[in-house]
């Protein structure tokens, strides 16, 4: 029977990596003390403090170039209908709690996996956007045999982690900690402003450490820039030294009206690469399956060497 561990009153995050590790690795033993004290303002004040930690411009980037946009690779479940709770709720209908406990109980009963972050991070926006996540979280204690998902890119989710816990003794919870890539120069150019990669494994080791069932999503995989063994494997090993269950990828998608200024961020930032990526999404948005498998090829042999996906334990 899991219970939720003795926690301070304060979130801790502790080192990301214990023990040896690849050198290529060495940047995610980065300490996390400088990032602490933020969140537990954060924590503190039950807000974002927008732009203290992930400023507007990095959530936007992120959207742009496919952060999170619920795609369904080789390497991911295979694709099925799901509840996009935070789409659903902010669709710009009303809706009031009467409808969202219906509809969450008719995704229980229809079977319908409940997520949260496929399309947008649900903790990428302001203050009013994380208040209405922690909403839904909470309205999800009420159903009890779901099956959920939530995925984010930054360790304020830590801030709802009793929920989390609390949604994890009733439902089948999946948590996903995005990070798109090992290379921490061009992280800062993918994402600028938004915390690093050794914060968002150390929220994975936190979640983990609660019995709850963690996975790594690297996404988005940029062809010739984040692909291949040398610059996933430190993600993969990172992952697996979290405590994670699984390690999934994706590859960018391009929506059509993000391709104007993904463009031009690429020939600012790869310009050798520009001709290579209109050929590769010339009249599409996503990679053919074979061109997928190609850039995952190396992905799923590190997927396959750490042991994943692993059995989480004191579950069958």
């Amino acid at each position: 029977m899991k219970r939720m561990s003795d926690r301070p009153a304060g979130v801790s995050l502790r080192p990301v990596v214990e023990g040896d590790l690849d050198a290529d690795a060495a940047w995610l033993h980065a300490s996390v003390e400088a990032f602490e004290p933020r969140l537990r303002e954060l924590e503190r004040r039950g807000l974002e403090g927008r732009g203290e930690v992930a400023g507007e411009g990095a959530w936007e980037a992120g959207r742009r170039l496919g952060l999170g946009c619920g795609s369904v690779c080789r390497c991911c479940p295979p694709r099925h209908r799901f509840l996009d709770l935070d789409r659903w709720w902010g669709d710009g209908r009303r809706r009031d709690a009467h409808a969202l406990a219906r509809r969450l109980e008719r995704a229980v009963e229809a079977g319908e996996p409940i997520v949260l972050g496929a399309a947008a991070d649900p903790y990428g926006g302001d203050a009013a956007h994380r208040a209405r996540t922690r909403r839904l979280l909470a309205a999800l204690r009420d159903v009890e045999g779901a099956e959920l998902r939530l995925a984010t890119a930054t360790p304020i989710v830590l801030c709802d982690l009793d929920l989390l816990v609390e949604l994890d003794a009733t439902s089948s919870l999946l948590f996903e900690m995005v990070v798109p890539t090992a290379d921490p120069d061009l992280a800062r150019r993918l994402e600028p402003g938004a915390p690093g990669a050794a914060e968002r494994f150390g929220a994975l080791r936190e979640i983990a450490a609660e019995g709850i069932a963690a996975s790594l999503r690297v996404a988005p995989v940029l062809p010739g820039l984040s692909d291949g063994v040398e610059r996933l494997r430190p993600l993969v090993a990172a992952a697996a030294a979290a405590g994670a269950v699984d390690a999934v990828a994706s590859v960018l998608r391009l929506p059509w009206r993000a391709r104007r200024r993904f463009f031009a961020w690429l020939a600012t930032e790869a310009p050798e690469l520009v001709a290579e990526y209109r050929r590769l999404y010339r009249f599409r948005r996503a990679l053919p399956r074979q061109r997928v498998e190609e850039v995952l090829a190396g992905f799923e042999m590190l997927r396959l060497e750490h042991g994943f996906p692993r059995a989480l334990p004191g579950r069958s």
